[in-house]
This record gives C-alpha cells, sequence and structure tokens, in this order.
C-alpha cells in the first residue's frame, strides 16, 4: 500500500497553484483552500497536496513552487499572498529549507519562501475545484494560469504526467487559435 505525504504551499493564487500541482507526476491530489501557520491563526489561499514521496520529491514540489509564482517580489500583494511551504513533519521541514538553499543560487534576489509548520487546513467549495482543468478558456486560465503552466513545462517537463501534458498543450494550442482570429473549420 502506498504511503502517501502532504505538503502545504501558498504565494499566489489558490487556482495557479492548484492546476500547477495536479500536473505533477506523483502528486495525488491538489486541493485548494485557506491554510495557517502552526503558530499562527491567521489564513491565507493555499493548495494541500497530497503526494507519493516515492515518485516526486520534496525538493522537486519546492522548486515547482518557486518557479511559478514571485517567490523574490515583495509585490502589493505579497501581505494577501505570502510565500510558505507548509510542512507536516520535521523531515520534511528540513528537506525544505535544504531545497530552498540549493535553489537560491538559481534566483538573482533572495527567495521570500518561509518554511514553517503546517496549521489547519480549511478546503474551499466543491465547484472552486479543478478550477483550470474545468474551465482552460476563461480569460483568468489564459493570462494568469497558462503562463505559469508554460514555465512548469519548460523546467520540469519530465515531472508533468502525460495527459496533463496534453491538455495543457491543447488549451494553449485552443487559446493561440482563437487570438489568431478563429479556426480553420467552417463557420457554422
Amino acid at each position: 500500500m502506498m504511503k502517501t505525504q502532504q505538503l502545504g504551499f501558498s504565494g499566489s493564487c489558490y487556482w495557479c497553484m492548484e492546476a500547477v500541482f495536479q500536473s505533477l507526476v506523483g502528486v495525488i491530489s491538489a486541493e485548494q483552500g485557506w491554510m495557517n501557520a502552526l503558530d499562527d491563526t491567521e489564513r491565507f489561499e493555499a493548495v494541500l497536496v497530497e503526494y507519493d514521496p516515492l515518485k516526486i520529491t520534496v525538493d522537486t514540489l519546492v522548486g515547482v513552487h518557486l518557479y511559478t509564482h514571485h517567490c523574490t517580489s515583495e509585490h502589493a500583494l505579497r501581505s494577501r499572498y505570502p510565500s510558505v511551504v507548509y510542512a507536516f513533519t520535521e523531515p520534511q521541514r528540513v528537506r525544505a529549507m535544504e531545497a530552498l538553499n540549493l535553489h537560491q543560487a538559481d534566483f538573482g534576489d533572495p527567495l521570500l519562501t518561509r518554511v514553517q509548520g503546517a496549521g489547519t487546513f480549511i478546503s474551499c467549495e466543491d465547484e472552486k475545484q479543478n478550477y483550470f482543468f474545468s474551465h482552460p478558456s476563461r480569460p483568468f486560465c489564459e493570462g494568469q494560469i497558462m503562463p505559469k503552466l508554460q514555465i512548469l513545462l519548460a523546467r520540469y517537463s519530465t515531472h508533468v504526467s502525460a495527459g496533463k501534458r496534453r491538455l495543457i498543450e491543447q488549451f494553449q494550442e485552443q487559446s493561440t487559435t482563437m487570438k489568431k482570429g478563429g479556426s480553420d473549420d467552417p463557420p457554422k
């Protein structure tokens, strides 16, 4: 029987993070909601990721997170979207800290991402779950989520599941066709 683990992530809109993590081999689920650190009561938009540690590592999950949100920027919404990895165990916390140190060399500016003990996770409504893959042609999906998925494909292509890769590429092609003024299909 597979023994899964969980990590929480915050740093951007949970719709964006959910689509990114859902696309990875070894991720069992990515659930949107709100999470707080163990020593804090304030909750932030987050994604709770359940994963198979035999198929994907903490290092890869942290790396994906860093590259798919503004992990070095003190932007105007940083207080609303803190960059955090929520660890459920001490070994996870240590491994996530090591991953941050390892990835720091890839970024010109200091990482703002913190590793904190996971507090409570509260799931958002069912109709918000699986947002991108249910509504890929919505403007937010095309403008905000698709660029993050393109980064994922460029940097972590070997970790993206074949099924999600096909969907992402299909959605990207449809979006490009629509922006160019339609498709090759005759009008109906």
